[in-house]
């Protein structure tokens, strides 16, 4: 929390003189929090928490509630939770000088970051700090001893819990028991038993339909515009709809995509099999762990598919893709010039270069492919169409676009007279400033009267008001002009550059094309990121 100098939230007596006979009125914000495992705790939930905080308020005379700040579902070993940093803003804003929480693990369970707050922020800043079932209160005492210790006592319990929680997921996967949160799509997690995975009536005939047809030599990206074109919700948006799930987040896109088929038609819990512990968190983030160490338990839970049918199509899968990488180290593609910026005019979506059995490319449009025959149209473009008309728009302008970075440059070396009024401004304004400092001694002195003063003074803070706008004026041209210069001097070399080479690269045209978007009829708007020459340049097919 930033220190900013201010009073203490209350004036009227000193937090450390409690002897004090005035009377203080505190505005107490109530802190509540809980985490994932505080719930199968009895006695710690939300409404219990408030409810004593309430309680101990209603006995208090000088304590009266201004709001109740809650975090669910939040871990206390770090203070970045949304409610403690409102609660904190809020003190900041002297809303409330009083925090009363239930005991001191909801405040934090991390000792140095607690003890920070608690005897570091908070006194300077006037707050009272009161823990109800801890019988501790700041106002009448300074915790001696025995706060920092159930600091402590905190933190260990919360590293406890942790290393707990993670020796009890790392025995259930040895045993097979399932830890993921949502369950594979083909199966459900059982009512009776939310580690154990049993079929899902609905989903599991689409699981061997997609096995059926991958078994056929059927691509997964056939497979994936097969489900979307009979209407097939996908796993995020079942598990949405069934209410599974209730985070748009996990929802996902309507359209089922290549590689969600791939990871289904490669997962060998549709045999029976429990693979599991694929990745790790480590401090905080979640990195993938080498498949040799995978966790694999067989035979935990009913199989979906024949260990037959799974194998089939995990060695069709690996013929399938030894080919594509023989073809890829025997004819490399060449660089992609236009990456990420040609787009289907019909349907919006990015075009996927395609390079064809002559080594030539083509950009085409996979909605139909991918989503379904009603997405889109038929949409392509030759590459080479691509590169032949930016090179010949860009030799049309080679002129117009060296000639305005000439004239930049030319109207750069006349900035000379501007830098010498600049500097004649600023010499007015430097004998104006020593002027209205001698005329001030002046009437301190009695040469003038004040009302002479003023007058007088009001005539050179004009003329000062005056100059200084005019200084600005001249730096923000300067300004201007200097950049402007530099954007057409790198315009200009990515062209030269181009015109030279007779060729594109990615850096060229990364400095040049902002993006081009195809049309059904093989027309194509590029849009080039210096307007001015290239503005409604369009080309007809």
């Amino acid at each position: 929390m930033a220190r900013t100098s201010r009073k203490h939230l209350y004036d009227s007596v000193d937090a450390a003189s409690p002897s004090s006979n005035e009377r203080v009125i505190f505005n107490a914000g109530g802190y509540i929090r809980l985490s994932s495992d505080d719930k199968k705790k009895r006695g710690d939930s939300l409404e219990t928490q408030r409810n004593i905080i309430e309680n101990f308020i209603a006995t208090a005379s000088d304590i009266r509630l201004t709001e109740v700040y809650s975090d669910n579902n939040t871990t206390g070993t770090n203070f970045e939770r949304p409610g403690f940093q409102r609660m904190l803003a809020d003190i900041e804003r002297g809303r409330i000088n009083c925090i009363i929480v239930k005991d001191l693990t909801r405040f934090g369970r991390n000792a140095i970051d607690a003890g920070y707050y608690l005897e570091r922020v908070l006194p300077p800043l006037g707050v009272r700090f009161i823990s109800v079932t801890d019988s501790h209160d700041s106002f009448e005492s300074d915790g001696g001893i025995l706060l920092p210790l159930k600091n402590i006592i905190s933190e260990s319990y919360a590293l406890d819990i942790g290393r707990k929680c993670r020796a009890v997921q790392r025995q259930n996967i040895a045993d097979g028991r399932y830890v993921g949160r949502l369950a594979p799509y083909g199966y459900m997690k059982s009512p009776d038993d939310c580690h154990r995975l049993v079929i899902d009536e609905e989903t599991a005939p689409l699981v061997k339909c997609m096995f059926a047809w991958a078994s056929e030599g059927i691509s997964a990206n056939e497979i994936a515009r097969r489900l979307c074109a009979e209407g097939v919700l996908t796993p995020g948006r079942y598990n949405h709809a069934k209410g599974y799930s209730t985070s748009e987040k996990l929802r996902g896109s309507e359209y089922w995509k290549s590689n969600t088929v791939k990871l289904i038609l490669s997962d060998r819990v549709y045999v029976g099999d429990m693979v599991q512990g694929k990745t790790q968190t480590v401090n905080g983030v979640q990195i993938d762990i080498d498949r040799s160490k995978w966790v694999c338990v067989s035979n935990t839970h009913e199989a979906i598919l024949s260990l037959d049918v799974f194998n089939r199509v995990q060695a069709m899968r690996l013929v399938a893709s030894e080919k594509a990488k023989a073809i890829k180290e025997t004819t490399p593609y060449s660089a992609n010039v236009f990456k990420g910026k040609v787009f289907c005019a019909h349907c919006g979506f990015h075009m996927k270069r395609k390079r064809h059995k002559n080594g030539t490319y083509q950009y085409r449009c996979e909605s139909q492919l991918k989503y379904g025959k009603d997405t889109c149209t038929i949409v392509s473009v030759q590459e080479a169409d691509l590169k032949t008309y930016i090179l010949t728009v860009l030799h049309k302008q080679a002129e117009a676009i060296l000639g305005k970075y000439i004239t930049l440059e030319q109207n750069a070396e006349k900035s000379d007279g501007y830098t010498v009024e600049l500097r004649e401004i600023n010499q007015g304004l430097d004998k104006d400033g020593r002027m209205l400092k001698s005329l001030y001694e002046s009437m301190v002195s009695g040469l003038i009267t004040q009302d002479e003063f003023v007058q007088i003074k009001s005539r050179y803070e004009a003329n000062i008001e005056a100059l200084s706008i005019k200084a600005d004026e001249i730096r923000n041209f300067k300004y201007e002009m200097a950049t402007k210069a530099t954007e057409y001097r790198d315009l200009a070399d990515a062209v030269s550059a181009a015109i030279r080479d007779d060729a594109l690269t990615a850096e060229i045209t990364t400095r040049l094309v902002q993006e081009i978007r195809v049309s059904p009829d093989k027309t194509f708007d590029v849009t080039f990121l210096f307007r001015d020459e290239f503005k409604g340049v369009r080309h007809a097919g």
